[in-house]
Parts: C-alpha cells; sequence; structure tokens
C-alpha cells in the first residue's frame, strides 16, 4: 500500500507546467513614452544606419540625423517604407520587415509629432 502511494507521489511530481500558459506576458512593446533619442534612433541605427548615413548614403537618404530623419517623415516615406505599404520600397532592402514592436513605435513617435526628443 505504501509503495503504491509512494508511487503516486512519484508520478504526480513529474507533471509540468508551460510557463508562457501560467504567466502570459501579453504585449512586451512599452510604447507608452517613445522618443525620438531613446527608442527611435536606436531602432534607424540597428536596422538602417549602415546603409543610409556616410558621405553617399543609399538613395540619397540619411538617417543618421534628426533633420534627415524629419525629412522622411514629413513626405511620408519613412513609415511607409517600414510598413512595406504598396507604392514605397520595402526597408530594409533585402531584410526582414522591422519586427511590430519597432514599427508601433516609430508609428507612434511620428503620432506624437515626431519631435526631436
Amino acid at each position: 500500500m505504501i509503495s503504491i502511494l509512494m508511487a503516486g507521489l512519484f508520478l504526480e511530481s513529474c507533471y509540468y507546467d508551460i510557463e508562457e500558459e501560467l504567466y502570459p506576458q501579453g504585449n512586451l512593446c512599452d510604447t507608452v513614452s517613445v522618443t525620438y533619442s531613446l527608442d527611435v534612433m536606436s531602432i534607424l541605427e540597428t536596422h538602417c544606419i549602415t546603409c543610409h548615413s556616410g558621405g553617399t548614403p543609399s538613395g540619397s537618404i540619411d538617417l543618421s540625423t534628426y533633420g534627415g530623419v524629419n525629412e522622411r517623415v514629413q513626405d511620408g516615406s519613412l513609415l511607409c517604407s517600414i510598413q512595406h505599404a504598396s507604392g514605397c520600397s520595402p526597408m530594409p532592402q533585402n531584410a526582414g520587415q522591422l519586427s511590430a514592436c519597432n514599427i508601433e513605435k516609430i508609428s507612434k513617435w511620428i503620432a506624437e509629432g515626431a519631435l526631436n526628443n
């Protein structure tokens, strides 16, 4: 009888919970306070600056300064390109689309006035 009880306890202890099901993380994209200096510039440095900076930036589009970025915000091409919208060159070129979170951050920053903050 004790051996059956011990076997039952042993088998019960082998149960595995899936952490994601127990503690769903939901949307981890923090867009509460998106700024150019902390968020947008970091995204652009990671995904865009390699081609769009320097003396001869690709497509004559320099995204290494706020002025260059703001120019593309004002003409609508920045958001259009990163969203891979029709009629725009999808960016980053020859790479996957930015994460939904990064696109959401840039979109929010633009919607809030694309400030140099």
